[in-house]
């Protein structure tokens, strides 16, 4: 089966979702025949993601949100940038249509990149696509009700109809819940990648910050000067940034990088992040306690906080007060999130390979150890 992935490039939960999927795939024996990745151009594709295809992974210009000053969302500023590349988004669906006839896929995974929506609206879906988020679990009974940002909450519900257009939704999920077929929604695990379930964590001396925006590291810098003796490394995505930039002895930036983000999250005393999902999922996975502070007016991050709040996964706030993750109250995520993740290939692969029709003579997908061993209590 040849696969064709299209990818919202904001932050690193869809790419890594990806990346994590693309793993699952070529176990079965299945082929990435082509790779779009949306952006409003306000960040490039990670050098980490591109690399790991042996396919060219080619940008495509779609809507994203406006961060002014790299921190919260700005409404107006992102229905700017909406209208101002209106003309771009034409060119954009040319694209798609072009990489369809070019790679003759059995299947689009659609990791919730608005023009491939828009796309089967408008030409109709010609190819089964299947498109996955933790989005979709929004009107599931088991997801919890919020009474903030009630409009916000329409208006992505609405976006979400436009990118899910004619498509299979692939519901991430913090805990198990029942599909629902109506809705055309599977709810399935997160897609965690397999250098994850490789790593031994240990319990560290440091505190590990993921932030989406750079313009939280001022938030970050001034925790640290009233909290010197705290060790603290913090991953962003500053353009220009180094590699490693060393502020004080116990305070050290790191320009994102995948892999190592993940070594040092295996190895961190708590994770602080911005409350991406994919970051939530990866810092519960290894059972460290947990605080997620949501981008300001970021409806879908807020939302993913409560959701996973209520899972027990982690601590939510609405500043980066890091010394809430080091006390006594700090939560660690329950051990049957494991045994939830553990289903995580078996209900994807089910799911993408009834969507394409194929039921390829493939390999059985390869255990992973430790994903059978009981985490400590």
């Amino acid at each position: 089966m040849k696969i064709l992935f299209t990818v919202q490039g904001e932050g690193r939960g869809h790419l890594t979702q990806a990346l994590a999927l693309k793993e699952m795939l070529e176990r079965r024996g299945h082929t990435i025949a082509g790779v779009l990745v949306g952006s409003n151009g306000s960040r490039p594709v990670p050098a980490y993601f591109a690399a790991d295809f042996v396919v060219p992974v080619r940008e495509l210009r779609g809507p994203g949100f406006a961060f002014p000053g790299a921190r919260g969302v700005s409404a107006l500023a992102s229905l700017q940038g909406l209208l101002r590349d209106l003309p771009r988004y034409r060119r954009s669906l040319g694209q798609v249509r072009a990489t369809l006839r070019e790679t003759e896929p059995d299947l689009v995974v659609n990791f919730l990149e608005p023009m491939m929506g828009v796309h089967n609206l408008l030409f109709g879906a010609r190819v089964p696509t299947v498109v996955v988020g933790h989005q979709y679990m929004l009107e599931h009974p088991a997801f919890p009700s919020v009474d903030r940002f009630r409009m916000a909450q329409r208006g992505m519900r609405a976006y979400l109809t436009l990118v899910g257009a004619r498509s299979l939704r692939l519901a991430l999920s913090f805990y198990p819940a029942s599909d629902a077929p109506d809705r055309k929604v599977v709810v399935c695990p997160p897609l965690l990648r397999r250098q994850l379930f490789e790593l031994d964590p240990v319990p560290g001396d440091y505190v590990l910050v993921y932030l989406l925006n750079h313009g939280y590291a001022d938030a970050i810098r001034r925790w640290h000067t009233l909290h010197p003796h705290i060790p603290v490394h913090c991953f962003y995505d500053r353009p220009g940034a180094p590699a490693e930039e060393r502020v004080t002895p116990n305070l050290v930036f790191h320009r994102l990088h995948g892999d190592t983000f993940l070594r040092m999250m295996a190895g961190a005393r708590a994770v602080v992040c911005t409350a991406g999902f994919e970051s939530v999922c990866e810092a519960a996975y290894l059972r460290k306690p947990l605080l997620m502070i949501p981008v300001e007016n970021h409806v879908e991050q807020y939302l993913n906080a409560c959701d996973a709040e209520q899972a027990g996964l982690g601590l939510r706030d609405e500043g980066f007060r890091l010394s809430r993750v080091l006390g006594p109250g700090a939560k660690v995520a329950p051990p049957r999130l494991r045994q939830w993740v553990a289903r995580a290939e078996a209900i994807a692969m089910k799911t993408l390979e009834a969507a394409a029709g194929s039921r390829p003579e493939a390999r059985a997908a390869e255990p992973i150890p430790c994903l059978r061993r009981e985490p400590a209590a």
